[in-house]
C-alpha cells in the first residue's frame, strides 16, 4: 500500500526540488548565451558519410567496452558480487571478457570500504579487457561506457596504462556519459554572481541545444584539466537531453571529428547514446537470475544457505 504520508511527502519533495533549482531563472536565451561566451562556442556537427565511416573501418575496428556487477547474499559480509566486463569489436572477432569476484568474508575489507572497493574493482575489470583488446587487435578507436573521470579516479595506474597504450599504437580513446553529474554551468553563474541553486550540468542543458548542436568545455572550466581529460557536450537526438564525451587531452586535436563520430552512432529517434553502447551493455549485464544460478551451481549448497541466503528471500508473505 501507499499511505497518504507517502504521497504527501512526495508531494513536498517536488516543491523542495522546484525551490533548489530556481529554473524559472533561467531561460533558454541565459543559458546559451553564458555557454557562448564563458564555456565553449556552440556549433552544429555533421555526421559522417557512409563513405567516411567505411574508411574510418579500413584504418581498423571499433572496440566499446562495458561493465557489469551484481551481488547475491545478505547485508555486510554476507554477499558475493560479481563482477564482469567486456570489450566488443566491430570486426568479426569474438568479444574479450574479465571476470572477477568480490567477497567480504575472504577478501576482508570493512564495511567502511566495501562501496569503494567495489568501485575500483568494476573499473580495473573494464580497463583489463581494454588495454587486452587494444594490445592483441587492430583497434582504431576504443569507446568507454562513462566519464574516463571514473577510471583515473578509481584506477589510476591501470587508466595510465591504457591511456599510453592508446597513445602509442594510435587509438582514440573515448568516454560516452549518459548520466552526467559535472556541474559547469552552474559554477559560471555563480562566478558571475548570480545563484542559481544546485543546477548540475544534466539539468541546465535540458532542451538547450538543438539536435546536432554541440560545444567543448575550455580547459579552465571544468575541473578534468587536472587530470588531462577535455570534455564536450552534444545532443544527438530528439531527446532533449544532452550526453558528454571525454578524451584524453593528447587527442584534442580531434575532438570535432570525434564528437561527429559519437553523433554518427546514436540514433535520432532514440535517447541519444551510441548504439554499440547499448549492445555491450546487453551483452556484458549480470541479472539477478543469472547471479542466483551462479552461485547456486558453484557453491557447496550448505555454504550458500548458511552464508549467503537472506533470510528476507525466505519470506513467504
Amino acid at each position: 500500500m501507499i499511505s497518504k504520508d507517502l504521497m504527501d511527502e512526495v508531494s513536498r519533495l517536488n516543491q523542495r526540488l522546484k525551490n533548489r533549482k530556481n529554473v524559472s531563472k533561467l531561460s533558454r536565451e541565459d543559458i546559451r548565451n553564458l555557454i557562448t561566451n564563458e564555456i565553449g562556442k556552440i556549433k552544429i556537427y555533421d555526421r559522417f558519410s557512409v563513405d567516411k565511416l567505411k574508411e574510418i573501418k579500413q584504418d581498423g575496428c571499433i572496440c566499446v567496452v562495458d561493465g557489469s556487477v551484481n551481488r547475491i547474499g545478505a547485508n555486510y559480509p554476507n554477499y558475493v558480487e560479481f563482477f564482469q566486463s567486456m570489450a566488443l569489436l566491430s570486426s568479426d572477432k569474438e568479444p574479450l571478457v574479465k571476470a572477477d569476484i568480490l567477497c567480504p568474508l575472504v577478501d576482508e575489507f570493512s564495511e567502511r570500504d566495501q562501496f569503494q572497493i567495489s568501485k575500483e574493482k568494476l573499473c580495473a575489470t573494464e580497463l583489463a579487457v581494454a588495454i587486452e583488446a587494444v594490445s592483441n587487435h587492430d583497434v582504431k578507436i576504443l569507446m568507454m561506457d562513462g566519464t574516463l573521470m571514473r577510471y583515473a579516479l578509481e584506477a589510476e595506474d591501470l587508466y595510465n596504462d591504457l591511456v599510453e597504450l592508446c597513445h602509442d599504437e594510435g587509438v582514440i580513446l573515448v568516454g560516452v556519459v549518459e548520466e552526467i553529474s559535472t556541474k559547469i554551468i552552474m559554477n559560471t553563474f555563480h562566478e558571475n554572481g548570480k545563484n542559481v541553486g544546485m543546477l548540475f550540468d544534466r539539468e541546465a542543458l535540458f532542451n538547450v541545444l538543438d539536435m546536432n548542436e554541440g560545444f567543448v568545455v575550455e580547459k579552465y572550466k571544468s575541473r578534468k584539466e587536472e587530470y588531462n581529460i577535455e570534455q564536450a557536450f552534444i545532443r544527438t537526438s530528439k531527446d532533449p537531453c544532452v550526453i558528454a564525451i571525454d578524451i584524453p587531452s593528447q587527442n584534442m586535436g580531434k575532438f570535432d571529428e570525434i564528437i561527429s563520430f559519437v553523433l554518427t552512432m546514436s540514433d535520432e529517434n532514440t535517447r541519444g547514446v551510441p548504439f554499440l553502447l547499448d549492445l555491450v551493455d546487453k551483452k556484458t549485464r549480470i541479472d539477478n537470475k543469472q547471479a542466483e544460478i551462479l552461485a547456486k551451481k558453484y557453491l557447496d549448497t550448505e555454504m550458500y544457505q548458511s552464508i549467503f541466503r537472506s533470510q528476507r528471500s525466505k519470506r513467504v508473505i
